[in-house]
């Protein structure tokens, strides 16, 4: 009898085993496939209310304010381990969200109807135009496009001179950490095309602690003539920070000429070193309609100056009073030259010119001139360095009147080549009307006279002589007398 029980007991088990099998706990089989029990579904995979393709990345909202961060080459900038914030500022309040690694940060739906956008706790590597980015009802998405901060190929910017200052060859975003208030920093760049040119600065108005500066300097190797620029650029109504921004149209015939400036600043509260950065652009192309080069060639250049004679010398122009004078000179149209002119002197037409007209007055060309300490006007260097090759026979905004406009008209061919072969062994030449007016337009352009920067430079003003308005041409002038 136990026996039948425990096989009876054995073969229930059996049954329900199987069963068991066959229903997977859950399943039925019906037309040898398993099938949901009544009431219930199979799930296929998690799924999320936000984004049921990730749900590890939440859908943005159509209506949030959000901000996208680029790296210098135009990726998403992942932050790494860096902190970096971005702000949304109105004057209703400030909200901070964390960049992502995607470099995305979301500030959600927002009420106000601007917002300034800004970065905090970006690396010293990096920098960007702070300041002008805005996010508003109408355009809630804000990109953010970081640069390299560049270091000058070389200098430490203690002198405006080539082997101290900053030289910098490239557009882009600088760094100058000024040390303490009143230290400028002196910057060399040099423009490899034509065209419109910004320095601007970026400093973060909301932080509102550095004031910058940057002065431009006009005229490098005559005397600078400074220009000193304080604002121009992104500045809040009322604040200590005031951007600069400068621009300037480089022409064709500036490109390689360096381009010098000054940056310093100012700590509100007197905590230094400050960092200022700043940025050289490229605006785009200029082109000056009254800009047109023209190269100019001697058309009075035709008698050989006379050779002189034993018993005469030479007389410089200012008849040792280093004042030069028109009355002691005037052009004669027999001649077609400037003579030294006195009624008291030459009356009696001795010297055959008409009363009045002494010596042809003369022009050092080869000569050293003696008001003109530096250079030769053949050589035509740069006043005040010597070992400059760079050549002043270019006059700029010459008036050309026949055709009612402003020109650069290039004297090289005519004073090295045309006057030149009229020279005398002592390297002078008749002074012509045409040679008259280069002179004239040699002084002005290289600000000989009353500019009141042109001291110690080797002008003629420099070394203690003095013009009247006409007579500035004189300084290169002289003749012989017996």
């Amino acid at each position: 009898m136990k026996k039948r029980i425990l096989m009876l007991i054995v073969a229930l088990s059996l049954g329900i085993t199987l069963f068991c099998s066959a229903c997977d706990w859950g399943n039925v089989i019906e037309n040898g496939k398993p099938q949901d029990p009544p009431g219930t579904t199979s799930p296929t995979k998690p799924e999320d209310p936000n984004n049921p393709e990730d749900p590890e990345k939440p859908v943005t909202n159509p209506n949030d304010f959000t901000v996208k961060v680029f790296d210098p080459n135009n990726r998403p900038y992942n932050p790494g381990l860096d902190e970096i914030s971005v702000v949304w500022r109105s004057e209703s309040g400030i909200v901070r969200r964390a960049l992502g690694a995607d470099g995305t940060a979301n500030a959600g739906e927002l009420e106000g109807e601007s917002y300034s956008v800004y970065l905090e706790g970006l690396p010293n590597k990096y920098s960007y135009r702070c300041g002008n980015i805005t996010a508003t009802q109408e355009e809630r998405k804000t990109e953010i496009k970081l640069m390299d901060v560049k270091a000058p190929e070389r200098g430490n910017g203690t002198t405006r001179y080539e082997d101290s200052a900053y030289i910098m060859h490239y557009d882009g975003m600088y760094r100058i950490e000024v040390a303490k208030e009143g230290k400028e920093y002196w910057c060399r760049y040099t423009p490899t095309q034509a065209g419109w040119y910004s320095i601007t600065s970026w400093v973060n108005v909301y932080e509102d602690e550095i004031d910058p500066t940057v002065t431009t300097y006009y005229g490098d190797q005559v005397g600078p003539v400074r220009e000193k620029v304080t604002d121009g650029g992104y500045s809040l109504r009322g604040g200590f920070t005031k951007n600069f921004r400068f621009e300037c149209q480089i022409d064709r015939l500036e490109v390689g000429n360096p381009f010098i400036f000054t940056v310093t600043a100012i700590s509100k509260s007197n905590t230094y070193p400050i960092n200022v950065d700043f940025e050289i652009y490229y605006e785009g192309e200029f082109s000056n309609p009254d800009l047109d080069v023209r190269p100019y060639r001697a058309k009075e250049a035709k008698v050989k100056a006379a050779e002189k004679e034993p018993d005469e010398r030479l007389v410089y122009a200012d008849l040792g009073t280093k004042t030069f004078d028109m009355d002691n000179y005037k052009y004669n149209e027999d001649t077609g030259f400037y003579h030294r002119y006195s009624m008291e002197l030459y009356g009696d037409g001795s010297y055959r010119y008409g009363a009045g007209y002494g010596p042809i007055l003369m022009c050092y060309i080869t000569k050293s001139i003696p008001s003109y300490s530096i250079t030769t006007l053949y050589n035509a260097n740069a006043v005040g360095d010597p070992q400059n090759p760079m050549n002043l026979l270019k006059m700029y905004h010459c008036w050309l009147e026949s055709e009612q406009k402003y020109v650069t008209l290039n004297y090289e061919d005519c004073i090295r080549i045309d006057y030149y072969k009229v020279c005398n062994s002592d390297g002078l030449c008749y002074v012509t009307q045409e040679l008259k007016e280069f002179l004239d337009s040699f002084a002005n352009n290289q600000s000989f006279w009353t500019d009141g920067y042109a001291q110690n430079t080797g002008t003629p003003e420099a070394n203690g002589y003095f013009a009247k308005r006409d007579a500035l041409w004189l300084f290169a002038c002289g003749y012989y007398s017996k």
